[in-house]
């Protein structure tokens, strides 16, 4: 059986990946056969697509290259994809064997599972939607006590999938043990984990598919143990890295219907800790669409929010992205001040404090968002230093992060005519992208190479070179606009 179209294509991509890896080390197709224990012409095919091979010949030329694995991970991918497209066309057959020969219940999970249009799901009496208060908090744009609808915790609840449709539960619940609630933060862990080091196209598919198959049948089952709160919190922290993934992948409204469920979910758990970070993310996402206005009132709203309950470690980060909103709506004092209450709860952060593992702030954070913020105010030379004590402090495993940050400090040096030093930095984002699956980071490859481009010197030349064969690698839609 021929394979879909999209895996034909997927395959295609990842070789054009390992052969753009393959001329970045300088290897023939032969010098990396002979790394290998495969043909030079299994190599060739494999660059264009042509064959499909195990994943023992990805894990050997992640390791004559020395990607870090991202090949055998994107190969992964295609297989698990694959694997999905084949069980779902599988069960279309069985769909339409059992259409032939009975008509379902109406009032089967079943056949409201199969219901496109949510509002036709939500006049069903059985499954009407869940309205609730957002106690104490004033949402942007809403009245107060405004009633958020939510099909949360009953048996409709729907969720984004990585196609951007909503989609129901189709397997089925049970109820909540002991260890639940321990492995899917387990498993939150390491996927936030992929998603630092490789970006949000590598978490997203991932996160989607937990998100479906291993959430959703404990929120459908049975409620009110204690497990009950941590499951709705934990779900409520997937939706929320779910969010970030996508809009990583550019995929916003997506992100946004994410970022929706996971507030909903806090507020269900009256988690207003969570709640907050979440509408600090709606408000980052909001400066992005520049919807400038709205990203200041969901930071206000967040710090507002969590003012009774928020750890120092809490405050900073709430007070930082509000400072960034700030700085994107030109409004310099206001984001003076934000950054200052930033810094001051910084410096109260003590060791071993009481916290949820996801407030993951730090110092580094602290000087990233403030390098955003004052290159957003169009102050070079702050963002520059800024930028730079950010970078050094990066996590080793944050590579997405690293790239981001350095992106800044290079814009920085172009902002104050120093094109080698940005050349220089734009080098080192374009090596570290190569692990990546991350639009934003391409996308800002792409505006780089294009405020570097007017540029003759011998360095701005080896980073355009090297940025324009990284996007026609992982790109091809950015490199025609860096070309």
């Amino acid at each position: 059986m021929r394979e879909p179209e999209v895996t034909e294509e997927a395959r295609r991509a990842l070789g054009a990946e390992l052969a753009a890896y393959r001329r970045a080390v300088g290897y023939s197709q032969a010098e990396l056969a002979r790394h290998t224990e495969y043909s030079r012409s299994t190599v060739a095919n494999v660059e264009t697509g042509r064959q499909h091979v195990p994943r023992d010949f990805w894990e050997s030329v992640d390791t004559a290259l020395r990607t870090g694995g991202v090949l055998a991970v994107g190969s992964d991918e295609i297989e698990a994809t694959a694997r999905r497209e084949l069980r779902a066309a599988a069960r279309g057959v069985s769909t339409a064997r059992q259409a032939r020969t009975r008509q379902p219940d109406p009032d089967s999970p079943e056949a409201v599972a199969d219901l496109e249009d949510a509002d036709s799901l939500t006049e069903h009496p059985r499954y009407a939607p869940v309205s609730f208060c957002l106690p104490g908090l004033e949402l942007p744009g809403l009245p107060t006590a405004t009633a958020i609808p939510a099909s949360v915790v009953v048996p409709s609840w729907r969720l984004p999938t990585a196609d951007g449709a909503l989609a129901a539960s189709r397997g089925g619940s049970r109820p909540i043990n002991p260890g639940d609630v321990a492995r899917l933060r387990s498993m939150r862990q390491h996927l936030k984990a992929i998603d630092n080091a490789h970006g949000g196209g590598a978490a997203l598919p991932m996160a989607a598919w937990y998100l479906r198959t291993e959430i959703m049948p404990l929120l459908n089952g049975r409620h009110g143990d204690p497990a009950s709160r941590s499951l709705i919190e934990v779900a409520a922290e997937f939706q929320h890295d779910a969010g970030w993934a996508a809009y990583d992948c550019g995929r916003q409204q997506l992100a946004a219907e994410y970022f929706t469920n996971g507030l909903r979910l806090a507020h269900s758990a009256g988690n207003r800790l969570l709640g907050g970070r979440i509408l600090a993310a709606m408000s980052h996402q909001a400066i992005y669409l520049g919807h400038l206005r709205q990203a200041i009132d969901f930071a206000q709203a967040a710090r507002t929010a969590t003012r009774q309950i928020a750890t120092p470690r809490t405050i900073a980060m709430l007070a930082a992205m509000e400072a960034c909103a700030h700085a994107a709506a030109g409004e310099s004092r206001q984001c003076l001040q934000a950054l200052d209450d930033a810094g001051n709860a910084l410096a109260r952060i003590t060791r071993g404090q009481p916290e949820p593992e996801w407030i993951d702030f730090d110092e580094g954070g602290y000087w990233g968002h403030a390098a955003r913020a004052y290159s957003n105010l169009g102050q070079a030379g702050e963002a520059e230093r800024c930028a730079r004590k950010s970078v050094g402090l990066c996590l080793a495993g944050h590579s997405r992060t690293r790239a981001q940050r350095t992106t800044i400090y290079a814009t920085a040096h172009l902002s104050m005519g120093e094109v080698d030093a940005a050349a220089a930095a734009g080098q080192q984002i374009v090596r570290e992208a190569w692990n990546l699956h991350s639009g934003h980071v391409f996308g800002e490859i792409a505006q780089l190479v294009a405020a570097i481009t007017p540029s003759g010197t011998p360095a701005a030349a080896d980073f355009l070179e090297q940025a324009r064969e990284l996007l026609a690698a992982r790109a091809p839609e950015l490199a025609a606009t860096a070309s």
